[in-house]
C-alpha cells in the first residue's frame, strides 16, 4: 500500500462515518459513527479473552467492540488482522465478512456512504445486507451505550436472597444484560447482542411475531436432544403469559431464549417469530447462571438505568410502601383494604366476591411475618410494580404471594393479587 492510501483511507473512513448520511437505507434512522467512537481503547478488552468460549466475557460482542473502536481510530490493518481473526474462529459469522470487505475497500481508497456499501447487490441479497447493517449498527451502539457502572436498573428494585441473578432485556438495544444480587443492590455480570420477534415487542396475540413486555421466570431447561438445529444447543422457556398478560387478555405462547443453527453466528435484530435469540456460545455462557424455576427474565423496550442515589430512594419508597400494607393488614381487613384498588382480582376473584367466600371481613391475621421479598418495577409502566413474597400468619398459614401494585393518582393500590399454597 502506497504512502499515499496509507494517509487518504483513513481519512475517507472518518468522513463517512461522521457524515450524516450514514444511514440504515432512505428515510430511516440516522446513526453518526463518528460519535460513538472512543479516543481511547478499552484496557484488558483485546485478545486475552476474545475467544475463550468457556468465559462469559460475550466472544462476538468483545470481537467486534475491537473491530469498531480500531476503525474509529483509523488504524485500518488492525481492524483487517482482528476480522480475520474473528472470520477464522467463526467463518460463519456473516457480519465479519461484511465488514471485512469495507475495511478492504477503504484500504483500497475508495470512499464508502455507508455500513455494507457493496456495488451491484442482486436484488435477491438486498435484503440479507440491510439485515447484516441493521445488526452492525445495534451492536456498535452498544459499544458506548452500554451503561455506565455507576447506573442501576430502575426495574430491580429488591431482590430476595436466594434470588442469585436476574436477566433483562432492552429490545430497544438488541441487548441482554445479567445482573447479580450483590446485596444490597445488583451488580452487572456481562450482556450480550439478542435478536427478538420480527414484528418488534409488546406481544398481544398468538402469531402477531412480537416479543412480550414483562416479568417472566425461566420454566425449564429442553436439551439439544428435545430440540430441532434450529433452536441451537439449548433452549430456555419462559412463563408467557403471565398473571398480567392474562388479566391484560393476551395469548400466545413458546416464548425461550434460545440459539440458532450451527450454520449461522448470529441474526439481526428482529428476526424471531417472538423468542429472543443468542448466538450459541453465550447461550451456554448463560446456562452457567439461571436456576430452573427462579431465575426471572425482565423484558422492556428500553431499560430506565438511574444513579445509585435515585435507585436506593426508589428502593426506600417501595419497601415503605410494603412494610404499611402488611402493618395495616395487621389491624384488620377493614384496615388493609384501603391499600386494594376498586377493581382488583384477588385469586382471580372481584374484592367483594373475594371477601364473601373467604369471610374475611371479621377475621384477624394476627402478626403477618414476610420473607422472600422481591420487588421489580414493571417494565410496560413506570406507575406498576410486582411484587412477590413468602408470607406467614395465623389466618392464611404459610403461603406465597404475587402482587402488581399500580399508582392510582397519587395512590399506590394493589390491583392484582395471587396466593399459592406452600
Amino acid at each position: 500500500m502506497s504512502k499515499g492510501l496509507r494517509l487518504v483511507a483513513p481519512l475517507v473512513f472518518w468522513a463517512f462515518t461522521a457524515a450524516p448520511t450514514f444511514v440504515k437505507s432512505g428515510s430511516e434512522e440516522s446513526f453518526d459513527l463518528a460519535a460513538y467512537s472512543s479516543p481511547e481503547p478499552k484496557k484488558g478488552s483485546l485478545a486475552s479473552k476474545l475467544f475463550e468460549s468457556a468465559s462469559y466475557q460475550p466472544v462476538i460482542d468483545t470481537a467486534v467492540e475491537e473491530i469498531y473502536l480500531a476503525l474509529s481510530n483509523h488504524e485500518l490493518n488492525k481492524a483487517l488482522e482482528l476480522t480475520d481473526r474473528l472470520l477464522s474462529e467463526f467463518p460463519n459469522f456473516y457480519l465479519g465478512h461484511m465488514l471485512k470487505g469495507d475495511i478492504l475497500s477503504l484500504k483500497a481508497g475508495r470512499p464508502l456512504t455507508k455500513i455494507g456499501d457493496m456495488p451491484d447487490v442482486p436484488k435477491g441479497k438486498q435484503e440479507e445486507l440491510t439485515e447484516l447493517r441493521e445488526e452492525a449498527i445495534a451492536r456498535f451502539k452498544a459499544v458506548k451505550d452500554r451503561p455506565q457502572r455507576d447506573l442501576l436498573p430502575a426495574e430491580l428494585v429488591e431482590l430476595n436472597d436466594d434470588q442469585r441473578y436476574v436477566i433483562l432485556i432492552d429490545t430497544t438495544r438488541s441487548r441482554l444484560f445479567l445482573y447479580e444480587n450483590a446485596f444490597p443492590q445488583p451488580r452487572l455480570v456481562t450482556d450480550f447482542y439478542v435478536s427478538q420477534g420480527k414484528m418488534g415487542a409488546v406481544k398481544v396475540r398468538e402469531g402477531d411475531k412480537r416479543t412480550p413486555i414483562g416479568v417472566y421466570t425461566i420454566t425449564e431447561l429442553l436439551p439439544k436432544e428435545k430440540l430441532t438445529d434450529f433452536y441451537g444447543p439449548i433452549a430456555l422457556p419462559i412463563d408467557y403469559p403471565n398473571a398480567w398478560d392474562k388479566r391484560l387478555g393476551k395469548t400466545g405462547y413458546g416464548i425461550w431464549l434460545h440459539g440458532m443453527p450451527k450454520h449461522y453466528v448470529s441474526r439481526p435484530p428482529k428476526a424471531s417469530d417472538g423468542c429472543v435469540v443468542l448466538a450459541n456460545q453465550d447461550l451456554l455462557a448463560l446456562k452457567k447462571f439461571v436456576d430452573i424455576g427462579s431465575t426471572q427474565v425482565v423484558i422492556s423496550e428500553r431499560l430506565d438505568f438511574v444513579p445509585i442515589d435515585v435507585w436506593q430512594s426508589h428502593r426506600k419508597a417501595a419497601l415503605r410502601m410494603v412494610d404499611t400494607w402488611k402493618k395495616d393488614l395487621e389491624k384488620g381487613f377493614s384496615k388493609g383494604i384501603y391499600h386494594y384498588a376498586s377493581d382488583v382480582k384477588i385469586d382471580g376473584q372481584g374484592l367483594i366476591e373475594w371477601q364473601k367466600n373467604q369471610q374475611i371481613s371479621n377475621k384477624s391475621f394476627g402478626k403477618i411475618s414476610i420473607d422472600d421479598l422481591t420487588v421489580m418495577r414493571y417494565p410496560s409502566d413506570k406507575d406498576m410494580m410486582l411484587v412477590s413474597f413468602r408470607q406467614e400468619d395465623k389466618l392464611s398459614g404459610e403461603i406465597r404471594k404475587q402482587q402488581y401494585w399500580m399508582k392510582v393518582g397519587t395512590r399506590w393500590q394493589i390491583v392484582q393479587e395471587d396466593t399459592f399454597k406452600l
